[in-house]
């Protein structure tokens, strides 16, 4: 009788971490692609790409990050160019005052699949969309 009941909570016991992990697979499919378009915000950035990191790892969610730098003639530069060289899957880019881009360092190579959500920090309505 003892060995059997060992039997069936073994067996509930691999059925649940089975299903976890197929739980765990089908979030960490997906991939989310945030853009942030950022000016003069040295005060906030910080906190937005690491909240954006803690969500990453508290949800399972694969993210990656791309701060556009819109005019930004404070400090915004430079705390991007520190978390572009330290942390994988940010990426900076600063548009110039003829409406084109220069490309900053770009760490992850895998592009943005999946869905993209584009924040320009300067709008309440899109701050309120991250998941923050």
């Amino acid at each position: 009788m003892f060995p059997d009941l060992l039997w069936i909570i073994g067996f509930y016991a691999a059925a649940a971490v089975f299903a976890q992990g197929l739980v765990r697979r089908s979030v960490r499919a997906e991939r989310r692609h945030y853009v942030l378009v950022a000016g003069n915000h040295q005060m906030q950035i910080e906190w937005y790409i690491r909240s954006l990191r803690q969500f990453a790892r508290r949800s399972g969610m694969d993210i990656g990050i791309t701060v556009v730098l819109d005019r930004s003639n404070d400090d915004t530069g430079r705390i991007m160019e520190r978390f572009a060289r330290s942390q994988s899957g940010i990426e900076w880019v600063r548009r110039s005052d003829g409406g084109g881009a220069a490309a900053g360092r770009a760490e992850n190579g895998s592009g943005a699949r999946g869905e993209v959500v584009w924040v320009e920090l300067d709008r309440e309505v899109d701050v309120a969309r991250l998941p923050l």
